[in-house]
């Protein structure tokens, strides 16, 4: 069974290697921290934090996965447009 699958893990390892470090980050972070916030906090303890509707902290961990990605990308060209300009 497992015969049939290893190329195929190969091949999208492989690929996925092949991807920029920041696209293969933009593929990673948002999965991890989704997770992490579904195992600290569970998906009806974001509910309980003040907000009235339920909110699933896979969606929660995905948006805030991104936002440190591509904040944390943009921080970096500014620190160097910075450090050219100074």
């Amino acid at each position: 069974m497992f015969e049939r699958t290893k190329p195929v893990a190969a091949a999208i390892w492989k690929r996925f290697r092949s991807y920029p470090l920041f696209v293969q980050l933009l593929l990673v972070v948002p999965m991890l921290s989704a997770v992490t916030l579904t195992l600290l906090v569970g998906n009806m303890g974001l509910a309980l934090m003040g907000t009235a509707v339920a909110i699933n902290s896979v969606v929660a961990g995905w948006i805030g996965g991104l936002l440190v990605v591509v904040l944390g990308k943009a921080g970096i060209i500014v620190a160097k447009d910075h450090k050219k300009k100074g």
